[in-house]
């Protein structure tokens, strides 16, 4: 049995789970340190949770309304981690 926990992620109330806040906490942290010397920085993170929070409610349903480690480690592999993103945005 784990806790869980009440957010607001994009405007929207969620169920999470201990393990699955821990990472997602984790995650928007390091989004924030990633793009805050950018400009637009602050939208660019703004528009990431509100992304998340719509992949959040398409795994929600009658059976599964709570956000699990499971849910937060595929959307963080969908979304992509911070370390991933590339500084250059030329394109040839």
């Amino acid at each position: 049995m784990n806790k869980t926990y009440n957010i607001n992620l994009g405007g929207l109330v969620y169920h999470i789970d201990d393990n699955a806040y821990e990472l997602l906490d984790k995650y928007l942290n390091n989004l924030r340190a990633h793009f805050k010397k950018e400009e637009g920085g602050e939208e660019i993170v703004h528009d990431m949770e509100f992304r998340i929070s719509e992949l959040f409610s398409e795994r929600l349903n009658e059976r599964n309304q709570v956000i699990t480690l499971n849910d937060v480690e595929e959307i963080i592999a969908r979304m992509g981690k911070p370390e991933e993103f590339s500084d250059d945005t030329t394109q040839d």
